[in-house]
């Protein structure tokens, strides 16, 4: 009987590991607060993670927007060890075809290199 009780409480504390270890989806929890022009060719990043786990890398990939609202380039840069809690604060270069820009947005924010490099 007392090997039975045991049994039920490991799968029952299996269970919760099991359920903890499913991926959260980093664009939800991962925050970019706000993205600004600093110089022609930088833009400044300011962002927090309020993901419950730590991250190798988060990448976010960004649009550069022209005045006139037309799309100039995309760009993607990306938080190395990126832990619940941490603020960051970052200044990036933009990519070549976006000289001149006046805004730059989130497109999409994924743990996956392979995906960032992509689009």
């Amino acid at each position: 009987m007392l090997l039975r009780v045991l049994r039920f409480f490991l799968s029952l504390t299996l269970l919760a590991c099991a359920s903890n270890l499913r991926a959260e989806d980093v664009a939800q929890c991962f925050t970019v607060r706000e993205m600004v022009k600093t110089e022609d060719q930088r833009y400044l990043v300011n962002a927090i993670s309020r993901c419950s786990r730590e991250y190798d890398a988060v990448y976010v990939m960004v649009s550069f927007w022209a005045k006139d609202g037309s799309h100039m380039d995309n760009g993607v840069w990306a938080i190395y060890w990126c832990r619940p809690g941490r603020r960051e604060i970052h200044e990036f270069q933009i990519p070549r075809g976006a000289a001149g820009f006046t805004k730059v947005t989130v497109r999409k924010i994924t743990t996956d290199s392979e995906v960032a490099l992509r689009e």
